[in-house]
């Protein structure tokens, strides 16, 4: 008799637990939304949507959260809504005890402007994927155009993820990779601000200061090809000028091959 009394104790206690958690789960969602927080992540170093832009998303005149209960707010949408911003990556949204809806947005980093052979244009970010261009931002990155192909009907692609056929180049990931190379360097951030990719698929560096033109070729021996550049410009422009010479080959290996203007 005992046994059974403590077996029907417990299944009483687990009956009472789920009642209850019923009842806390009816009541939050029949609360009414009292505040809307919303926090950016990385603004310091990407100012592309701030939490300003955001609310201005979320809360108009014809669609509020604050106010209304939650089992009146459509957080999903909200949440696709926000996604379908270009500057945008990853969007949390979740509500505390005391009524706050909270939305956590985290940017996206775009760390080269493409403009394809068709004159459309778009960014690649820093984790490869392909990010929309929007005129409601605006940001100082490596410009990239010349004979590119992709367009942005391709936008989920991620040049990082496509397979490589042996053998053959990969043309989109090796811009990604001399992108961030190049961000990745404070002289050579600061020094080459376009990239030309010509009918060969060769890379062609267009420098800030200088009137040449850089011709790199492919991404392979990267860190060889920037070590010559800066020792020729060390030891080469710095003494005869910066405006001698037409062109820089770097596609060789071993060697510099300037042609003078």
């Amino acid at each position: 008799m005992k046994h059974f009394l403590n077996i029907f104790f417990w299944l009483a206690v687990i009956a009472f637990y789920f009642i209850s958690l019923g009842f806390v789960s009816d009541k939050r969602n029949g609360q009414i939304c009292t505040a809307l927080k919303i926090s950016v992540i990385d603004s310091v170093r990407s100012r592309f949507i701030t939490a300003k832009d955001i609310h201005q998303l979320i809360e108009n005149r014809t669609h509020r959260v604050v106010g209304i209960s939650f089992d009146s707010i459509n957080i999903p949408d909200i949440k696709r809504r926000l996604l379908d911003q270009p500057p945008i990556r990853n969007v949390v949204i979740y509500k505390t005890i005391d009524g706050t809806l909270n939305i956590s947005v985290t940017q996206r980093t775009p760390i080269v402007r493409i403009i394809n052979r068709y004159g459309e244009s778009f960014y690649f970010d820093e984790m490869g994927y392909m990010m929309k261009h929007s005129n409601n931002y605006c940001t100082h990155v490596l410009v990239a155009n010349g004979h590119i192909s992709l367009r942005p009907e391709q936008m989920n692609h991620n040049v990082l993820s496509s397979e490589v056929t042996t053998g053959k180049r990969d043309i989109m990931r090796e811009l990604f990779n001399l992108a961030n190379y190049i961000n990745s360097d404070k002289f050579w951030k600061a020094q080459i601000q376009q990239i030309y990719v010509n009918e060969e698929g060769d890379f062609e560096l267009v420098p800030l200061v200088g009137s040449h033109v850089i011709v790199f070729g492919d991404f392979s021996n990267a860190d060889a090809k920037f070590s010559k550049l800066m020792s020729f410009y060390r030891n080469g422009l710095s003494v005869k000028g910066w405006n001698v010479y037409e062109s820089i080959n770097l596609k060789y290996e071993g060697q510099i091959v300037g042609t003078r203007k």
